[in-house]
């Protein structure tokens, strides 16, 4: 390149810019070291990332990415950032723009609990359908909860004051540290030798580590295989632990699980007054109604006059007797006239008229009728019978 040739500085640092572009290994890496010279500004935070051999690289954090971090970032955290180089043209300065930001060390924990959540809700820890219900009107809540803790004193003082017939069984346990996992497996082991209605596993808010013993497979696999229906608040809304995914309700607070364990007794007292102030309306309409009933009754005649009243009947009474008699009568005299016409009748078909006007019948010896010569033989013995006798005659012949 001849002397009188050259590039500008924005030229320079244009092509170098272009070069570190081209370059995919400083695309979508991750770089590690400790946070110094924290700055905040309206746009982003700018801030350096220093290594045990004090090298530095200066990073900036847009707002668009900061607002989604986990958390708080701070000069003297160890972290991993994510991100890419990008060259500053009118600087001439390389910088890293950092998308992500995450604790040292927590990585492989998140990592290690996202594997486990799955794997509990493939098993169908999670499913909707293993849901138990939550009883309307407990007698008895039980509650896991740090000893003297402000979870359990806020717990106390609404489930009190909303639902005092309810009786409160404490099972207090460590919630955070290292031997908190097998302390609240214990309290959740005592929980099912009790005879209460429902249990609530509760805690404040804290960082992930701090709610990592909510997160103990043992603890959620006991959990699940639990009779009694669980409601969990542990954390607040935006912390969610296997627990809240196991239990079969999740609220965000304390307050909130004394809410949902218990019926308000101001909302049943109002309830309770409406429907006495119904059953009194209710009752005083039936009481008018049957008071005016009664005085509609009373002023019929039988309850003015009940002699009156039997009176009459007596004499509808005798007036039926009277139609009676006539019917009964009537139809006597009907039958008797059918009477003597069929006597009438039977008397001119009588053989014995016949006989008394000069005719006579003749019987064979098993007292048949002869009607006919071909009915009897020669030397057969006939009865004849008479106006005034029988006649006993043998066939001598017969034509």
């Amino acid at each position: 390149m001849e002397r009188n040739q050259f590039y500008s500085v924005t030229a320079i640092n244009t092509l170098i810019k272009s070069v570190i572009d081209g370059e995919e290994g400083l695309h979508n890496v991750y770089v590690k070291g400790e946070i110094s010279n924290w700055k905040r500004y309206g746009s982003g935070v700018f801030f350096d990332l220093v290594d045990e051999k004090k090298s530095v690289i200066s990073c900036v954090l847009w707002n668009d990415n900061y607002i989604y971090l986990p958390f708080e970032p701070k000069a003297g955290d160890e972290v991993i950032a994510f991100g890419s180089i990008n060259v500053f043209v009118g600087r001439g300065r390389y910088n890293f723009t950092v998308k992500t930001l995450e604790k040292y060390g927590q990585g492989a924990a998140l990592l290690a609990l996202e594997a486990l959540k799955k794997k509990l809700q493939a098993e169908g820890l999670f499913d909707v359908s293993h849901k138990k219900p939550i009883p309307e009107f407990p007698k008895s809540i039980g509650i896991i909860v740090g000893e003297n803790s402000a979870a359990e004193a806020d717990l106390i003082k609404n489930i009190t004051r909303r639902w005092p017939l309810c009786d409160i069984v404490e099972f207090p346990s460590l919630v955070q540290g290292k031997e908190a996992p097998k302390e609240l497996l214990k309290a959740l082991l005592r929980v099912e030798t009790t005879e209460i209605d429902i249990l609530i596993i509760a805690r404040g808010g804290g960082s992930n580590e701090d709610l990592s013993a909510f997160n103990d497979e043992a603890l959620a696999r006991e959990l699940y295989a639990c009779k009694i229906p669980c409601i969990s608040a542990v954390g607040h809304e935006i912390d969610t632990t296997l627990i809240d995914y196991v239990s079969d309700l999740r609220v965000s607070t304390p307050t909130g699980a004394a809410e949902a364990a218990t019926p308000d007794q101001a909302e049943i007292r109002a309830a309770l007054m409406g429907t006495e102030e119904l059953l009194d309306g209710s009752i005083d309409n039936l009481i008018s109604k049957k008071k005016d009933l009664l005085k509609h009754l009373s002023e019929r005649p039988f309850f003015k006059n009940p002699s009156s009243n039997y009176a009459k009947a007596k004499e509808e009474v005798q007036q039926l007797s009277k139609r009676l008699d006539l019917s009964i009568g009537h139809s006597l005299e009907m039958a008797r006239n059918q009477i003597k016409s069929l006597s009438s009748k039977l008397d001119a078909l009588s053989p014995r008229n016949v006989i008394n006007r000069g005719y006579s019948m003749t019987t064979d010896q098993k007292g048949n009728v002869v009607t006919s010569v071909k009915q009897i033989r020669e030397g057969d013995t006939l009865k004849s019978v008479l106006k005034d006798g029988t006649i006993t005659s043998k066939v001598t012949s017969k034509e």
